[in-house]
């Protein structure tokens, strides 16, 4: 190709970019629409959420159903708290009463509760019973066989091994060992005493609630084979029973309230 073609051939490709970027310019100048006002590019807000959809009446009632039921929980636990503080009231106020005719010792850490006892007692059979209280609440007893030559009574040793205690239409019969009975003899051998002592288990605790329960009862320390003497539960001998009794069962209530809380 001669350079005049060439010549020519480039001037022709520079005419078109030439009106082509012309044609653009023009365009975009004159036909483009115009930017929006500075108030329109400004940043609009988020759009709200949609509301959500409102509960159906059938989640409406469920939910007021679930509100009223932990309503009436928190009444009902404000009720028990208050019947217990009415209970602890109570409690206090019986066990106080109870504890006023009863002598109190400490031993270390512990508190016994008992009857006093005369130093002179007529001949006979009585039963003492008394509560150890501490960590845990104990009902004791002591079966106490006293015998005074002065009194006319014609017994003398029994060395008993058994003891029965009716009361309610029922007896209660416990052996006793022997071995763990205490003897004693004054000097001059005018009178003598034998003495069981013991922690009241389940079955001691039934029989004495018996007694309480009853209002009277009878007690029979015997020798199996032997002789015996009966004694009732009857004044005081039935008053302590029961006063001890119904502390007994104060102290563990307390206790059971104590642990629940």
């Amino acid at each position: 190709m001669s350079n005049t073609k060439i010549l020519v051939t480039a001037l022709l490709t520079y005419l078109a970019v030439c009106i082509a970027g012309g044609a653009g310019y023009y365009y975009y100048s004159m036909m483009a629409p115009p930017p929006p006002p500075l108030e329109e590019r400004a940043e609009k807000p988020p759009k709200e959420k949609p509301p959500e959809p409102k509960a159906t009446a059938e989640e409406a009632a469920m939910k007021a159903a679930a509100a009223e039921r932990e309503a009436e929980a928190v009444k009902a636990k404000a009720a028990e708290k208050q019947k217990a503080r009415q209970n602890a009231a109570v409690r206090e106020r019986d066990m106080a009463r109870l504890e006023a005719g009863m002598q109190r010792n400490k031993n270390g850490s512990v508190t016994i509760y008992s009857y006093p006892r005369a130093d002179r007692l007529p001949s006979g059979l009585y039963l003492n019973p008394s509560l150890v209280v501490g960590r845990r609440c104990r009902l004791q007893y002591e079966l106490y066989y006293y015998y005074n030559i002065n009194d006319g009574n014609g017994n003398a040793w029994i060395f008993g091994d058994h003891l029965v205690i009716k009361a309610g239409g029922r007896h209660y019969e416990f052996a006793l060992d022997p071995e763990k009975r205490q003897k004693a003899l004054a000097p001059d051998a005018e009178w003598l005493s034998e003495r069981y002592t013991g922690l009241a288990n389940e079955a001691w605790i039934e029989a004495l609630r018996a007694v309480a329960a009853a209002g009277y009862g009878t007690m029979t320390y015997y020798q199996q084979g032997g002789q015996s003497i009966t004694a009732e539960f009857s004044g005081d001998a039935f008053w302590h029973v029961k006063n001890m009794v119904d502390l007994y069962d104060l102290n563990v209530e307390q206790g059971k309230a104590e642990a629940e809380d």
